[in-house]
């Protein structure tokens, strides 16, 4: 304990820090320092990591003696309390859904995705050869996507790209080689897509 607090205080963290005399893991393979982190700024019991030392137990499995020292995370946990903390948490990190209206699209949609990946817009599809409208939309407010790409047999006929923004409740129309740079500009201004709530409000 007389190393771990010199360590604490060599790297400025000693205030983060409460020597517990109660502490105890519910596993009793632990030989040393054991340690749970909590979040000090929540109302609630329970910690979000635990671990400490243990000498013997990799020894166990392997016949060799191995000390370690090992913990785990409660990645749920952190995810609930993240989630409580900021409403606007996004499952994915996708920016545009495309999505297609008719039948028989599916070659086209992938070959879309393919043109925004090549320019670092992280785009998806949903995997199925005829997605529907409300599925799409579901999806795309589900999981905070702002922008869908919508591709239907009229507008390959022009040679254009649909692309509805969700947050605005608007719709643009782009050229192939207008298609990124106008995508980028509507990413920029719309990064996040509104709860349900926050939408349906303004619509």
């Amino acid at each position: 304990m007389e190393v771990l607090f010199t360590y604490l205080t060599s790297m400025g963290v000693l205030d983060k820090v409460q020597f517990d005399f109660s502490l105890a893991r519910g596993l009793d393979y632990y030989t040393g320092v054991i340690y749970e982190a909590v979040l000090t700024d929540q109302n609630r019991v329970g910690s979000i990591s635990g671990g400490g030392r243990y000498d013997g137990l990799i020894g166990m499995f392997s016949g060799k003696n191995i000390p370690s020292v090992g913990g785990s995370i409660g990645i749920e946990r952190i995810f609930n309390i993240l989630e409580e903390k900021q409403a606007n948490v996004r499952p994915v990190e996708t920016s545009v859904l495309v999505s297609s209206m008719g039948k028989n699209l599916t070659a086209k949609r992938l070959e879309t995705c393919a043109v925004l990946w090549r320019a670092g817009i992280k785009t998806e599809t949903l995997y199925v050869d005829n997605p529907r409208a409300d599925k799409a939309f579901s999806f795309a407010f589900d999981n905070g996507i702002p922008l869908i790409l919508i591709i239907g047999e009229q507008e390959i006929e022009q040679g254009i790209y649909k692309v509805k923004s969700l947050n605005e409740s608007k719709e643009y129309s782009f050229q192939l080689e207008e298609l990124v740079d106008g995508v980028k500009k509507l990413i920029e201004s719309n990064p996040v897509l509104l709860p349900k709530a926050a939408q349906q409000e303004k619509e």
